[in-house]
């Protein structure tokens, strides 16, 4: 298996986990806004995102810098995608910030720390969705 094959296999691994991530991040604040009181659920969220924030990272490039199929997996292209996906999850934290400033007044009240969470996983998911859809679609083409 050459290289190339197996950066676009671990390209294809890295996409579908962040579909996982973000499905998981918004199911664990789901469970965890719906059990207040249950401080693992939180630690679950806590743990998720910030794995899901770190996998967002260029690791392969840092760990492993004169490795080939790191240097294939951070080409220009993914640092565009990367780029586009930070963009798109900065604008769902604002986008996100805005709704629960506008929730909190008018409907439902809920702690700085409920929507300190909601915005960061607003941010992270949008993030992570984003830049699985660009590089399964840049798979495809």
């Amino acid at each position: 298996m050459t290289a190339i094959d197996v950066a676009e296999r671990k390209s294809r691994y890295r996409a579908t986990s962040f579909y996982v991530f973000a499905a998981l991040s918004l199911v664990t604040l789901w469970v965890s806004m719906a059990m207040p009181g249950s401080d693992l659920v939180r630690g679950i969220w806590t743990g998720l995102s910030f794995a899901a924030a770190i996998n967002l990272l260029p690791l392969a490039r840092w760990l492993k810098p004169n490795s080939a199929v790191a240097r294939l997996l951070d080409d220009d292209g993914v640092r565009e995608h990367r780029r586009m996906s930070c963009t798109a999850g900065f604008w769902a934290s604002i986008v996100s910030a805005f709704a629960v400033a506008i929730t909190v007044e008018e409907a439902a009240p809920i702690s700085a720390f409920d929507a300190v969470r909601v915005v960061a996983t607003a941010a992270i998911a949008a993030a992570l969705i984003s830049f699985a859809t660009l590089e399964l679609r840049a798979a495809r083409g």
